[in-house]
């Protein structure tokens, strides 16, 4: 039988010891160094779960925290490091622990040591910081788990499992190409798997559940339930990122998504998910977040970022996703030569995207001050890279495997203009076909409005021709008015299809929006002698761009009020088309919007450039025991150099 007790030198030498503290009598004869460490704790072996291979063996080498041990145990605390606020760091504070009890390994390969808290007295803000650094290792401690429970399946609680189950009904039993939340992305598909691994998660899983209760049956107690949720998530949602001190975690902005799109079925008009939309943005803006899904966190990227280029193109400033990262990531010639063909299409897209707001910023500045030669070389020649990076080749191979042409126009108000719609064979691919158009549409304008100021300069550059530019603006409106009954008809039960969609197809009355001012031009400069077959066709064009305007104006108010949205005027349409085209920014459209704290309300602040003043409007929305409260109020105009200035953020759309 293996002795415990022994000296490590008369245990390595393997000879008998007298075992006498605090040394042997075999090292005091032979004055050498005796120590007592056989079946003694010695280190605090941490290693991350998800870093280990299918056969449990850790791809990068464990943590290892040495546990600092006295001579005698019995008369002095032995420190030992616990974690920090974060799980994979552990903090230098001690915490003095003092050796309980022993017992003998039933192998008799040493003994289990118990260590306990001295009893004599600390200090009340030691005991504090003492049982947070507990806690903070036992949620470490938890997530540990030795080779065999890895390769075990995951246990659901009861709670976890009724969670699973309430989100695969929100998702419903509709074909896999026609599920509604595919408009979010690929990456709802791993919610069931991720549920239970993260309380942020789970408790935004359960407000986007409850939330949508409320859309689809509005009543008093389900509000209150989604509100009383909504609390709960947020709360958790904040101590999350509390406790992330550097980057942010994929838990972290799959759990700010579900919020925003769990506040847009509690109602878009509250303004709500802009909050959650800004917050995404921070988060991802400066790259990968932590603890990426491989599989899906593309499409979670592919589906988040377009909202803030619409929101940048409006409000006069560059998209946060227009940096070195982004831009690199998103190279096209970096793309693997295996890739598919809608990753390669989604890839260009993004990078051209991402550049878009920056293009229009060129383009107006270019267009106020003339002046600035080296401007205007700037915006010419970021629109003629852009423009051959559109991916128009790779699309077209898409668009003849995914979409049919059906016999039924997109409205009868316009059979004769149009009068076939397209069917597409899933959502995604709706998606990604309608961005196409869309990005189509959005590079013409800036371009258009370069010609219309700078025609010598465009002249000799490499963009195209201006009448190449003219017709694709308009082919481009035109496909996406093809594209609107698809979105009406599929699923409407939960329109969640029409709510992508129609960003698109309310962006292409900017195409239709320059054709009218084109043409009412020529018929205005035709000579009283003109040949009247010729101001015959003009104006008949005219009807019909006419015409097509106010249906993208009719079809956008459509979907307005199935979202229960308050109708848009055309002539707010045209404006936004003019801006987003580098023209001037309209009075009513905000410059910068932002959230901020006040004696805890949360507070949304919208400034607009009037007559050079800015003027701040402030909704104050507060929560309380009876729901939420609103104020509105307009501050006083104030000059920009007295106030904190900078173009920033307006409404995500979509």
């Amino acid at each position: 039988m293996t002795r415990t007790g022994k000296c490590d030198t008369c245990r390595s030498r393997k000879v008998k010891c007298d075992e006498q503290r605090p040394k042997c009598g075999a090292c005091s004869k032979r004055d050498r160094e005796c120590t007592y460490s056989f079946g003694k704790v010695s280190a605090f072996v941490a290693e991350d779960p998800t870093q280990l291979s299918k056969h449990g063996k850790p791809k990068v080498a464990p943590a290892v925290y040495p546990l600092e041990a006295s001579h005698e145990p019995d008369v002095s605390p032995t420190p030992i490091t616990s974690p920090s606020t974060s799980l994979n760091l552990l903090s230098s504070t001690a915490l003095p622990l003092r050796q309980n009890t022993g017992r003998d390994a039933e192998s008799g390969d040493g003994v289990f040591m118990t260590l306990s808290i001295p009893t004599h007295e600390k200090s009340k803000v030691w005991k504090r910081a003492t049982a947070q650094q507990r806690k903070k290792l036992q949620l470490h401690l938890n997530q540990l788990q030795d080779a065999t429970a890895l390769l075990a399946p995951r246990q659901f609680v009861t709670s976890q499992t009724a969670l699973a189950s309430r989100y695969l009904h929100l998702l419903g039993s509709w074909p896999a190409h026609e599920q509604p939340f595919a408009i979010l992305g690929t990456w709802t598909e791993s919610m069931p798997a991720r549920i239970g691994k993260s309380s942020a998660v789970d408790l935004a899983v359960e407000y986007l559940i409850n939330s949508l209760d409320v859309y689809r049956e509005p009543s008093f107690s389900g509000h209150r339930t989604a509100l009383v949720t909504k609390a709960r998530a947020l709360k958790e949602l904040q101590l999350a990122i509390g406790d992330e001190k550097t980057r942010r975690s994929y838990d972290v902005a799959i759990a700010t998504k579900i919020h925003m799109m769990a506040e847009i079925f509690m109602g878009i008009k509250n303004l709500y998910h802009a909050i959650h939309a800004a917050g995404l943005g921070d988060i991802l803006q400066t790259g990968p977040v932590t603890d990426i899904d491989d599989e899906h966190y593309w499409s979670f990227l592919d589906t988040t970022y377009i909202d803030d280029v619409s929101e940048a193109m409006v409000a006069s400033r560059t998209s946060i996703y227009d940096n070195r990262f982004y831009l690199e990531m998103t190279d096209p010639t970096t793309v693997a030569p295996d890739a598919s063909d809608t990753f390669r299409v989604s890839v260009a897209m993004m990078h051209v995207y991402i550049q878009l707001p920056r293009l229009v910023c060129l383009v107006r500045h270019a267009t106020n001050f003339p002046e600035d030669a080296r401007t205007l070389a700037s915006a010419v020649a970021l629109a003629e890279n852009l423009w051959s990076l559109v991916p128009s080749d790779i699309m077209q191979n898409i668009i003849q495997r995914c979409v049919t042409s059906v016999n039924a126009p997109p409205s009868s108000k316009i059979a004769d203009i149009i009068p076939n719609s397209y069917h597409f064979n899933s959502v995604q691919n709706c998606m990604l076909i309608s961005r196409f158009w869309r990005l189509k549409t959005c590079l013409s304008g800036p371009i258009q409005t370069l010609y219309q100021n700078f025609p010598a300069e465009c002249a000799s550059s490499l963009l195209p021709p201006l009448p190449i530019v003219e017709k694709t603006d308009v082919d481009a409106a035109t496909e996406l008015a093809r594209c609107i009954r698809y979105a009406l008809t599929i699923c409407p039960s939960l329109p969640l299809i029409p709510l992508r969609v129609y960003t698109c197809f309310q962006i292409s009355l900017g195409g239709w929006y320059r054709q009218i001012q084109r043409l009412t031009t020529s018929i205005n400069a035709l000579p009283p002698e003109a040949d009247p077959s010729v101001t015959a066709y003009l104006n008949e064009q005219l009807s019909r761009a006419q015409r097509m305007e106010q249906f993208v104006a009719d079809g956008s108010n459509a979907v307005h009020d199935i979202w229960r949205i308050q109708r848009v005027n055309k002539r707010f349409l045209r404006a936004a088309a003019v801006d987003m085209a580098g023209g001037p920014i309209p009075g009513w459209m905000p410059i910068r919007v932002k959230f901020e704290n006040e004696d805890g309300d949360m507070v949304m602040k919208m400034e607009y450039e009037l007559g050079g003043l800015l003027n701040e409007s402030i909704m104050e929305d507060s929560y309380t025991g009876g729901g939420w409260v609103r104020k509105t109020r307009t501050m006083s105009p104030f000059r920009p150099d007295t106030a904190d200035f900078a173009p920033g953020k307006g409404f995500p759309n979509g």
